[in-house]
């Protein structure tokens, strides 16, 4: 095509059609110019494109960890459970005077203890270093950002700082005084029954156990919802890719 207008061109001015010429030069430009926009735009789609799928992948990706993270997230809403069962079940006992019985053995060797939630972030990093814009659904990202950023950082907090520092520094020595729990920690029973019973100070560390235990069962009843609902998410923004 621009060999035909240099041609056309060249011929033009050999017969001085000036006014010509400079119609067909025009046109020339505007076909370039038209030319560059198109492989501009084309450009530009090929770009949104690769960033689409990248978001995509991500999203299926995230999904996965979350599923891993609500497994483990129930977990410990069982295991707290049966901890505040079983501290429930030894405060009864003391404070009621009621003689030791084999079925408080079950009891007793869940009255102390913690747990931790993991936290798969591979989705999580990639994204923190490609950068967040690309979630086009903004209530996608504000939800991703809210549990990735804020909840679970808040939680790992709590367990640390707050929960095992009272399990390790406070109870642990208790129950190695006064507690025998088998090695499978399926079993126990107290040292001393009687003794126990008059025992103010494991009493109302008891009770303290019991409220931390019951806290941090509403977090990770908390936790869970919020995993379904960004799973719930996610699961809305990839069908309505297909």
């Amino acid at each position: 095509m621009i060999k035909f207008f240099r041609h056309f061109r060249q011929a033009m001015v050999k017969e001085n059609r000036v006014r010509k010429y400079m119609l067909y030069a025009i046109g020339e430009i505007v076909l370039v110019v038209i030319g560059i926009l198109i492989a501009l735009q084309l450009n530009n789609w090929n770009t949104e494109r690769k960033a689409e799928i990248q978001e995509v992948s991500l999203l299926k990706e995230m999904r996965q960890n979350l599923e891993r993270d609500l497994s483990d997230c129930r977990f410990n809403i069982k295991e707290n459970t049966e901890l505040n069962n079983g501290i429930s079940a030894v405060s009864r006992q003391l404070e009621e005077r009621i003689p030791f019985h084999d079925t408080l053995r079950t009891h007793y060797a869940n009255i102390w203890g913690s747990t931790l939630q993991y936290m798969n972030s591979s989705a999580y990093d990639n994204l923190n270093s490609i950068g967040f814009d690309i979630i086009q659904n903004d209530s996608l990202r504000r939800s991703i950002t809210r549990l990735y950023s804020e909840r679970y950082p808040y939680i790992k907090t709590l367990e640390i700082e707050f929960d095992n520092k009272i399990q390790l520094n406070e109870m642990l020595p208790q129950m190695n005084a006064k507690v025998i729990i088998d090695p499978a920690r399926e079993l126990g029973y107290p040292v001393d029954a009687q003794s126990l019973m008059d025992d103010l100070r494991f009493k109302e560390l008891l009770k303290s156990c019991g409220s931390v235990r019951s806290f941090m069962l509403s977090l990770y009843k908390g936790l869970e919802h919020d995993i379904l609902a960004l799973i719930k998410q996610i699961d809305e923004e990839l069908k309505s890719r297909e």
